[in-house]
């Protein structure tokens, strides 16, 4: 029992000081939000402007108090005049809470970028995004059985305390810059390749919890994947890869969705209008695997993705890494008759 109760404790603590202390959102999702890590996929897709809203759950089965997150994706394409060229415009807004102090972090992002087309098959995207990330936890809510004095342990037990004297603040904001570029090209055959390179906090925001103060460590993103035409119209492969780098930490997702198509169109109204089934696997290093499927229909996207633990913290999860919904709607500002080359 004191050896179960150790494991979640250190899981615990291993997921909030990764995951909120540095803020390194993860997702087993990143293919339908991908703007939450390299702000150049802003407004990158057929549609004119999309919601998603995701809901995650992660180590539902440890502690009384897991992670859980929710997420909001808004992109709007906006014309800059020319028949190619377009700007992208998003709001992006994560919010994390964790363990009995209600351990919060919050950050909204406005990112902003500039797409070029060098002709009907190349395109490259570069943008920025200035947010504000907030912290906070709540001193009185974390309880021990007795107090540590400096040299041994006294006081009344279940006295609430701060955790440690030099937490002079229970909150803070920082103001951030995120940044990034990607490259797409499309063959005629409709396969689409693209990859991207993304430097978020890239100002290194000062995080205030402590007298002294420190500051986040600058993140680099690397996504990369390919959306392959078979010689079956109804199927498309989609290999996809994410790579992180924060600070001392890093990890790669890499994997496979396919996608049946149920019903489609020629222009991009129909193409909007679609139905489709996908499918997928993914394997997040060292950590875990995830199952992921979702149903598109008409103009709206829902899913799930399930991650099993492949890792030694299975031990204190049960296997159960995380559970993670979402719902998307892709929609037009007018139908349009321009048909895909």
């Amino acid at each position: 029992m004191r050896n179960q109760y150790l494991t979640s404790l250190c899981v615990a603590l291993f997921t909030a000081t990764y995951s909120l202390g540095q803020y390194a959102y993860n997702s087993s999702l990143f293919y339908q939000t991908p703007s939450l890590f390299n702000v150049a996929t802003t407004a990158g897709g057929f549609e004119d402007y999309s919601f998603c809203t995701v809901f995650k759950l992660q180590n539902p089965t440890v502690g009384d108090a897991p992670m859980r997150t929710n997420a909001l994706v808004a992109d709007f394409k906006l014309s800059d005049g020319t028949s190619n060229n377009h700007f992208g415009l998003g709001l992006n807004v994560i919010n994390e809470q964790t363990g009995n102090s209600k351990l919060m972090a919050t950050e909204v992002d406005i990112p902003i970028n500039y797409s070029i087309q060098f002709n009907q098959f190349s395109r490259l995207t570069v943008g920025a995004a200035p947010g504000m990330i907030l912290q906070s936890f709540d001193p009185t809510l974390p309880k021990w059985e007795t107090n540590w004095n400096g040299f041994g342990f006294g006081g009344n037990v279940g006295d609430p305390i701060y955790i440690n004297d030099n937490l002079s603040n229970s909150s803070y904001s920082a103001f951030n810059v995120n940044t990034g570029i990607q490259y797409q090209y499309q063959m005629r055959n409709k396969t689409k390749y693209f990859g991207g390179l993304a430097v978020n906090h890239i100002n290194k925001p000062k995080m205030s919890f402590t007298e002294t103060s420190d500051r986040m460590n600058m993140q680099i993103v690397v996504n990369a994947g390919v959306d392959l035409t078979t010689r079956r119209k109804d199927l498309r492969i989609q290999p996809q890869l994410m790579a992180f780098k924060n600070g001392p930490n890093s990890n790669v997702v890499m994997g496979v969705m396919f996608e049946n198509i149920l019903e489609t169109g020629s222009d991009i109204t129909n193409i909007l209008k679609s139905k489709s089934i996908n499918y997928g696997l993914f394997y997040r290093w060292n950590d875990a695997a995830s199952l992921n499927f979702n149903y598109k229909f008409k103009y709206f996207r829902l899913g799930l993705a399930v991650d099993i633990t492949a890792s030694r913290l299975s031990a204190a999860n049960k296997g159960l890494g995380s559970a993670e919904l979402f719902f998307k709607s892709a929609l037009l500002y007018g139908k349009k008759k321009t048909k895909l080359k």
